[in-house]
């Protein structure tokens, strides 16, 4: 397949969608573990005690796909929620073991997608490629 598209954006679509697929083919097939709920556990691993909002906002995900996500993963016992001290609307989000136990499982798998896909790129466009997508994505959210 040749992709004739150069809108930036587009490509970016577009590869999403490519990574999305490729997870559900892997990872959500093997495992039985959703895009999202994989995001839910991804932001738990490097950032416990968040709240939903703060995942919605993070992966500029619909707040109904977080909190479906993190209901199901409470349900397996792989998430705990706790009411927020400081704002009783709010909970926060912790990973138990279980749930670690099943990041650790399920992140060579991710990472060896990753990985694959990165190496075609030399290191130097790849830090390129990450801090254009970061300025990207400040600024839209200064847009927002």
């Amino acid at each position: 397949m040749t992709i004739t598209d150069d809108k930036p954006l587009s490509l970016v679509h577009m590869l999403s969608n490519r990574i999305s697929r490729a997870f559900f083919d892997e990872v959500e097939t093997k495992y039985g573990v959703s895009l999202a709920e994989w995001r839910v556990i991804l932001t738990l691993i490097s950032e416990p005690g968040v709240s939903g909002a703060d995942i919605t906002n993070r992966w500029a995900m619909e707040k109904m796909a977080v909190n479906r996500a993190v209901q199901r993963l409470v349900d397996a016992g792989h998430v705990t929620r706790t009411r927020d001290p400081e704002d009783r609307r709010s909970y926060r989000l912790a990973l138990t073991p279980q749930g670690t136990r099943l990041h650790d499982k399920i992140a060579p798998t991710a990472n060896k997608r990753y990985e694959e896909l990165s190496s075609s790129v030399p290191r130097e466009e790849l830090d390129a490629l990450v801090a254009t997508l970061q300025t990207m994505i400040a600024r839209a959210e200064e847009l927002n």
